[in-house]
């Protein structure tokens, strides 16, 4: 068997524990990609503000530290060949989250987004649970979950989301309106 070949089953071993709840698995990840995870955290801080004080290493450890206290991710649909990608957009998620969290009492003035300010509020809406709702959203269309993580999590306009995604500021909001009620409604109204 090929090296890379050898490294994809490996990861999607490792994700097969990890969503099982085998925290070592997790960690196990986080040493395999330790370098991109590292730059991806780098891409991350760019679009923070200048005096920021955290460092892409401190960040991949607070990552390392929220993937420590998962306890299981729902399963995974589909073939397993993608786990590498489902890992990374894991981890890229939770190191926005992170980044928000470490700016929300930085920032007294910070913009408001109803959608998560209400989320926030629901005490037994996990992480997880969220990530496994996102995930189904992205299902029906990609772009739709991703002006969601951009809305919610980065703080974005319409108009700077319509820029990143290269459409128009109408579809932005339109995706961004359709994800609102499509998520109160799976959360059966808790939400409202």
């Amino acid at each position: 068997m090929p090296p890379l070949e050898l490294v994809r089953e490996e990861v999607a071993t490792l994700m097969a524990a990890f969503r099982a709840g085998d925290s070592a698995a997790g960690a196990r990840l986080i040493e395999l990609f330790y370098p991109e995870l590292k730059r991806l955290a780098a891409r991350h801080l760019m679009g923070e503000r200048k005096e920021h004080s955290w460092q892409p290493t401190l960040l991949v450890n607070e990552l390392y530290l929220e993937l420590v206290r998962i306890k299981a991710l729902p399963p995974q649909a589909g073939e397993r060949h993608n786990e590498k990608a489902a890992f990374f957009a894991l981890a890229g998620q939770i190191m926005r989250r992170l980044l928000i969290h470490h700016a929300r009492p930085l920032a007294s003035k910070a913009q408001k987004v109803p959608l998560w300010e209400e989320m926030k509020t629901q005490s037994d809406t996990s992480l997880i649970e969220v990530e496994h709702v996102l995930s189904r959203l992205g299902e029906i269309k990609p772009a739709i979950r991703t002006v969601v993580e951009m809305k919610v999590f980065e703080g974005m306009t319409a108009e700077e989301i319509a820029l990143r995604l290269g459409c128009a500021v109408v579809t932005a909001n339109r995706y961004w309106q359709f994800a609102r009620h499509w998520l109160r409604k799976e959360w059966s109204g808790t939400l409202q």
